[in-house]
């Protein structure tokens, strides 16, 4: 009869001979195999047990995940995403302690997940963690924000300078369909459809490069300054600037001229960055 007390977390199907079991409860406290055990018979015969023994769904002892859940890397990435929106979206305020037990509670989730995504979301600048005190949500600093837009305008006007060079034709025609369904939604007054189809547009342009390198630092640096930027967007709502902004690149990319894309890249970037951070001085 299999030890009551130990439970795999995972899909076991007996009888295969190379099974994969990564970790075992006892009562309410995690185990791993090395050095639990007092000998390789003990540790071999806890293995086939936990192994072979039945799951029980209702056991208090077993994560309660939904079936979209099931996977501890997608499970910490999605909890990643639920907190970085109460962040961007303001329903965790700058500076608002981060109650582990709390959001355990309320997303049916381990702390071992929720420290994954607060490690992420520190990386991204949203969260700042401090030993043996938890984490709050990060200050917005204009002098941060000042300094991430301006290398984010440096990559994008490189990045536009790469395109001119190695973009195919039909990617020229991808970017022109994205930037007449900016225009088509610009003035639906909606922030966040706005900010959907301006990111896609740079999003797009970054990608058309095919380098991975600056694609993913355009990535890390994008996600630090979207908190503000939504911000910003929702308070003051962009003029139609942004629209012959966009067009100076697009007509710059068309016509194969690095020297003028780059410039009209980093021009925009330029313009948006002072408004950004002429609005958080002003608060």
């Amino acid at each position: 009869m299999a030890d009551p007390r130990f439970r795999s977390e995972g899909a076991v199907v007996p009888g295969q001979q190379n099974l994969r079991l990564t970790r075992f409860k006892a009562g309410t406290k995690s185990i791993g195999v090395r050095g639990k055990f007092t000998s390789n018979a003990m540790c071999y015969d806890a293995l086939r047990k936990a192994a072979c023994a039945p799951m029980k769904p209702s056991s208090p002892r077993i994560e309660t995940l939904t079936p979209s859940m099931s996977d501890s890397t997608q499970l910490h990435h999605q909890v990643t995403e639920i907190l970085r929106d109460k962040i961007v979206d303001g329903v965790l305020r700058p500076g608002t302690p981060i109650s582990e037990r709390e959001l355990c509670e309320e997303l049916s989730v381990s702390r071992t997940p929720l420290r994954e995504a607060l490690k992420i979301l520190a990386s991204e600048g949203l969260v700042q963690l401090f030993r043996n005190r938890g984490a709050i949500v990060s200050p917005i600093s204009v002098e941060t924000i000042e300094d991430k837009l301006a290398v984010l305008g440096a990559l994008e006007g490189y990045a536009a300078r790469l395109v001119c060079q190695h973009a195919s034709d039909e990617q020229l025609k991808e970017l022109s369909t994205l930037h007449r369904r900016f225009v088509k939604d610009f003035d639906t007054g909606e922030p966040s459809l706005y900010f959907e189809r301006n990111q896609t547009f740079h999003q797009k342009l970054v990608e058309m490069t095919g380098n991975v390198v600056l694609i993913d630092m355009h990535a890390l640096l994008s996600r630090h300054v979207r908190r503000p930027r939504i911000e910003g967007v929702r308070q003051h709502l962009p003029t139609r600037v942004v629209i012959d902004e966009h067009k100076a690149i697009l007509k710059a990319l068309l016509a194969r001229d690095g020297d003028a894309a780059q410039a009209a890249a980093e021009e925009h970037l330029k313009r948006v960055a002072q408004t950004v951070v002429t609005y958080f001085r002003m608060r």
